[in-house]
C-alpha cells in the first residue's frame, strides 16, 4: 500500500471509528503519527512485513 493510500486509509478508519465512539457519548480519537511510525517498527523488528484484516475481523500479521 503506498503511503498516500496508507493515508487515505487510515483517515478512513478513524472516521468509521469515530462515528461510532460519538454514539456512545465518547470524545473522539485523532492519529498520532509517532505512534503509527512506532508500530510499524515494532512489526517489523518482529519480523512482520504488514498487518492485514483476514476478513472475519481477526488480524493477521505477515
Amino acid at each position: 500500500m503506498g503511503k498516500s493510500a496508507s493515508k487515505q486509509f487510515n483517515n478512513e478508519v478513524l472516521k468509521a471509528h469515530n462515528e461510532y465512539r460519538q454514539k456512545h457519548g465518547v470524545p473522539p480519537l485523532k492519529l498520532c503519527k509517532k505512534l503509527n511510525q512506532e508500530a510499524q517498527q515494532t512489526l517489523h523488528s518482529h519480523g512482520m512485513e504488514e498487518y492485514k484484516e483476514d476478513g472475519r475481523g481477526k488480524g493477521i500479521c505477515k
